[in-house]
């Protein structure tokens, strides 16, 4: 079933949110079954040599064509119109953003991956965020969703397969740029995702559209927590819409500023988590909560107010966005 993201936050219902103290224990935990997911997408195109090197697929479902791709259904201006920062393609809703699973690459660094996750989204703020780390640090625990745009209605089978992902296993230069393996996938990752399950074990002898409400919990303690921890730690800014998101400006490196946008409250999908099948098992695994969180690196090309509003025309003025990324922390229901 197609589905278009862009229509999320319409028909989504918006769970209650109210900043909580401090749980004594951990309200969420993390979907092991899922994994940590980079999501990879390349311009160029590149062959398997010496230093270009072909990752594995992994079949995450047990029905899976091979070649196939595994997410079929975003449109690609749909989730363009959720900020996700992908190229554009003329003729609007003509185009799909397709995606497939692979192996984390051997060569690259597990533990590094995961710093670069924790400390950019203050996830180390949390009480649960080195347990997170120690989780990331195990490659076991990560895959990577390899991006490709293409027409709506293209299909890949043995005969004509899904692109496969290559990656640099020596430096490379681009741009006139050296980079390591890592940088190279590091820059090339425009969204991440991790799932989430609620900390309480699920109640007996619930219905259906109970348990995807259940399953959302996690997704939404989630939310709480590090709207928390972002107040207390991060300077609180305008921005340009308030009443669906808060700004907060974190402290880096002199001559850059980053901003982090948290939605106020989380989509949840009680009423329609069946439009939204997992690759995990379509029939079985559904979409049940989405929070993005949305990361924005600027360098500062003049003097900037601290207090100065997300693009206000102060804020345009003195800096230059240089990367952008978002964060995406679900959840599924498994029906039986």
């Amino acid at each position: 079933m197609r589905f278009h993201l862009a229509v999320l936050a319409a028909i989504a219902t918006l769970a209650c949110f109210s900043a909580p103290a401090r749980a004594e224990g951990p309200a969420w935990a993390v979907d092991e079954k899922l994994g940590f997911h980079f999501a990879f997408l390349d311009s160029g195109e590149h062959s398997a040599d010496d230093v270009w090197k072909s990752v594995p697929a992994v079949k995450v479902s047990p029905d899976a064509v091979p070649g196939a791709a595994d997410i079929t259904n975003i449109d690609l201006d749909g989730i363009r119109g959720l900020d996700f920062m992908l190229p554009l393609r003329p003729a609007p809703g003509s185009f799909t953003f397709f995606l497939k699973f692979f192996e984390f690459p051997a060569w690259l660094d597990a533990g590094v991956a995961a710093d670069r996750v924790v400390d950019r989204y203050g996830l180390n703020l949390l009480p649960e965020g080195e347990n997170l780390r120690k989780w990331m640090s195990n490659r076991d625990h990560l895959r990577v969703k390899e991006g490709f745009i293409a027409p709506t209605g293209r299909t890949f089978s043995a005969d004509s397969p899904y692109p496969a992902l290559i990656i640099p296993q020596k430096d490379v230069t681009v741009n006139g740029l050296s980079m390591t393996p890592q940088k190279y996938f590091d820059t090339r990752t425009p969204f991440l995702s991790v799932y989430l399950n609620p900390a309480e074990p699920e109640p007996t002898g619930i219905s259906e559209n109970d348990r995807a409400v259940w399953s959302g919990k996690g997704v939404i303690a989630f939310h709480g927590a590090l709207h928390e921890v972002y107040s207390r730690n991060y300077t609180i800014v305008k921005g340009p819409e308030p009443d669906a998101f808060s700004y907060f400006r974190v402290s880096g490196a002199s001559g850059t500023v980053t901003i982090l946008r948290l939605p106020l409250k989380p989509l949840t999908f009680e009423a329609n988590w069946r439009n939204l099948p997992m690759p995990e098992n379509p029939k079985k695994v559904f979409l049940s909560a989405l929070l993005l969180i949305y990361r924005y690196e600027y360098i500062l090309t003049g003097p900037l107010d601290d207090a100065a509003a997300v693009d206000s025309p102060e804020f345009t003025a003195a800096t230059k966005l240089v990367d952008a990324q978002v964060l995406e922390a679900g959840s599924v229901v498994r029906q039986p």
